[in-house]
């Protein structure tokens, strides 16, 4: 059996009704489905992905800027700022990604490292 394309995923994804609104007045976009965080989990497991998603958290946001920041090519770099796009922790403005709330609070909460008193219980 093959696996699953996980590029050909049809999300369903789009604000809550009454949600809050990003600075510009638009609406931030999240997953209306299990499916959709599925996917966003699938999409984030690669470190290079992760890694691109920090760049751009730093500031870093043309994809030629990250391949050369991160030492990849510039296509594999497009690629992968495409499929975090998709699963909508970083947008395209103007041609610069920047990360979105979703990718912020993901690198927040976690690829933080773990603060004194924060503990798994």
């Amino acid at each position: 059996m093959a696996p699953e394309d996980s590029s050909s995923v049809d999300l369903e994804v789009g604000p809550p009704e009454g949600g809050p609104t990003e600075g510009d007045g638009t609406e931030p976009r999240w997953w209306d489905s299990a499916e959709g965080h599925r996917f966003a989990l699938e999409v984030l497991q690669l470190r290079v992905r992760r890694s691109i998603l920090k760049t751009v958290d730093d500031g870093v946001g043309s994809p030629e800027e990250i391949a050369e920041k991160l030492g990849i090519d510039g296509g594999l770099a497009s690629f992968h700022l495409a499929m975090l796009e998709k699963a909508l922790v970083v947008e395209a403005v103007d041609g610069v990604y920047r990360s979105t709330p979703t990718g912020r609070l993901y690198l927040e909460r976690v690829e933080a490292p773990p603060t004194e008193g924060r503990g798994r219980s």
